[in-house]
């Protein structure tokens, strides 16, 4: 197949070179120095390592668009509604593998593509998943949803490799936010690891996060269990742990008193730290309770000290575990 892939950032190259194995594939970038840098077969997120000369890069978005079977939609959450008002009509499959919730209108990527693209075949590939390690051809495991079940078979079977291996689950909605809400938690794993409260407080956050993120999941429509797979509980667990994290490395500066803003200079893009700030808001129009999402909220937006912060989660009243 022919595939496109919008984007040339760490994952958006890392997907394509993975791809390249099968398929021919095509980047688009509007950023000169990295469709230079993929046309030379160098990762454009780690100029050491090598990607597949199988892989073409262009800036042209029109060529893309003529190009593609597929495309893969691999930009920043907040920049996918700049893309799809520039696409024309796409009535073929396209697949997001953005993780986050659009902050002016708490829509889902793909709640923006059934507004901008109704007539798209909508899927989205999500699970644990450091871009590094794939091009590094380790061992990886997604998972791919979407509302056409059989097109859905056909591109999990055309994408699928011994070495990136992907499931399929139905639940979009749940897969979806899987994705965009452990990027919270993981900010939040990252400030509790940088004030150093210790292993206890680490699991307590990851398992007393996901059941935030499974919460709030079924209140708008998703299944509880699809947050215990690969894009929820898979890659929580990865990202809340994994220094490769740039959700985590960012609550590790916060946590060891670095501004947020010196931070997020150094770092780059943290899906969390956008994600955050919608869910927050969305928790409110629900007037839903969600402890962790809000701290994590107030400490990067209200400047909330960290030790009151620590207060706050400690100091609530018991609850039931469910």
């Amino acid at each position: 197949m022919r595939l496109g892939v919008v984007g040339g950032g760490a994952w958006g190259s890392a997907l394509a070179h993975t791809f390249s194995q099968r398929h021919e594939v095509l980047v688009y970038d509007r950023n000169p120095q990295k469709v230079d840098l993929i046309n030379r077969g160098i990762y454009p997120a780690d100029v050491s390592l090598k990607i597949s000369p199988r892989v073409r890069a262009t800036n042209d978005l029109k060529d893309l668009l003529e190009f593609s079977e597929i495309v893969i939609l691999s930009v920043p959450t907040q920049a996918v509604r700049e893309i799809l008002k520039v696409i024309p009509r796409w009535e073929k499959p396209l697949i997001n593998t953005a993780k986050g919730v659009e902050i002016e209108t708490f829509k889902t990527v793909g709640e923006i593509v059934e507004e901008l693209h109704p007539e798209s075949e909508y899927f989205v590939l999500s699970g644990p998943s450091f871009a590094r390690e794939v091009v590094l051809g380790k061992p990886t495991a997604v998972v791919l949803s979407g509302k056409d079940e059989n097109l859905g078979r056909e591109l999990q079977n055309a994408l699928n490799l011994s070495r990136f291996r992907i499931y399929w689950n139905s639940d979009t909605k749940g897969v979806e936010l899987g994705g965009a809400l452990k990027n919270v938690i993981a900010i939040a794993v990252g400030i509790c690891d940088g004030m150093e409260m210790g292993l206890n407080a680490r699991s307590a956050l990851i398992t007393r996060g996901l059941n935030e993120m499974a919460f709030l999941g079924e209140r708008l429509g998703a299944r509880r269990d699809t947050f215990y797979g690969l894009s929820g509980l898979g890659d929580l667990v990865l990202t809340a742990t994994g220094d490769l994290s740039r959700n985590r490395r960012f609550g590790l500066a916060i946590g060891r008193g670095k501004a947020i803003e010196e931070a997020l200079r150094e770092i780059g893009t943290v899906e969390g730290y956008h994600t955050v700030r919608a869910v927050f808001g969305l928790a409110k129009k629900l007037s839903l309770e969600l402890p962790i999402t809000e701290t994590v909220y107030r400490v990067l937006y209200e400047n909330l000290p960290l030790s009151e912060a620590v207060e706050y989660l400690l100091n609530r009243s018991p609850k039931s575990e469910y």
